[in-house]
């Protein structure tokens, strides 16, 4: 682990795993360029990763999968079991099966590092405000994969979770369905709410259905949410011309 500046309360502690030495100097250089992040510590291996990101507890841990004879999925695992944060693949391994095992295993995003630099200060503010990082192709493809486990589960518990939703919770859930592709900024605008009110409420809809994430959130109410239902409103339908 390098040396860490202190860290002020108001900082945005990276955690940044990379094996190649360069790469690491220009990836700490340009997170350190943003005055809220700071990048706590760097690590080149999975053993002294493990071991930096339960003593230091970072925000974000930004990880390239390619460590030489390593299991960069099981050390995703680890790292998540083991912290708070969240876990990112910053990487120039395109191949999507790496990337979907790494978000299926709870990543909050894909970084490319062909992308701008902006791109990577941009996807990490996203990602630390709770939202995901990932781009239409890997969603569409990880929202199958997280589908097929639950095509034969009893719905009973799902439905009963759903039934603790309030009213406008449940309102929020249909929005969510039926803007899969927009911003938070732009669902909550669509519902007459602001950003950070529909933020409150994703938290506790959240915790009521058991999901970590939007994508969940998604892949749950979609396949467990009766749209049809005259008890909830508004209707799927009356919404599709919005």
């Amino acid at each position: 682990m390098t040396p860490a500046r202190l860290t002020s309360q108001k900082s945005i502690r990276v955690h940044v795993i990379e094996p190649q030495a360069i790469s690491l100097w220009g990836i700490k250089e340009l997170v350190n360029s943003n005055k809220q992040f700071e990048v706590c510590a760097c690590s080149t291996d999975g053993v002294s990763a493990l071991k930096d990101a339960e003593n230091i507890q970072p925000h974000i841990i930004l990880i390239e999968p390619e460590l030489e004879g390593e299991d960069s999925i099981a050390l995703i695992d680890a790292l998540i079991q083991k912290t708070a944060a969240k876990v990112v693949l910053l990487t120039s391994n395109r191949d999507p099966l790496l990337q979907d095992r790494a978000i299926l295993k709870g990543a909050k995003g894909v970084i490319l590092k062909t992308d701008p630099p902006e791109t990577l200060l941009k996807a990490l503010e996203k990602i630390h405000e709770g939202e995901l990082w990932l781009n239409r192709h890997a969603t569409s493809r990880i929202l199958k994969k997280m589908a097929e486990p639950h095509a034969t589960k009893d719905l009973s518990d799902e439905q009963l979770k759903l039934a603790e939703l309030t009213p406008k919770e449940t309102l929020i859930t249909k929005a969510i369905q039926l803007y899969p592709k927009k911003t938070l900024r732009e669902v909550a605008s669509s519902l007459h709410i602001s950003e950070h009110t529909l933020r409150n409420h994703l938290a506790s809809i959240y915790d009521k259905l058991s999901v970590r994430n939007r994508l969940e959130l998604y892949v749950f109410c979609g396949k467990y949410q009766k749209t049809d239902d005259p008890n909830h409103h508004p209707k799927r339908r009356s919404n599709d011309g919005q």
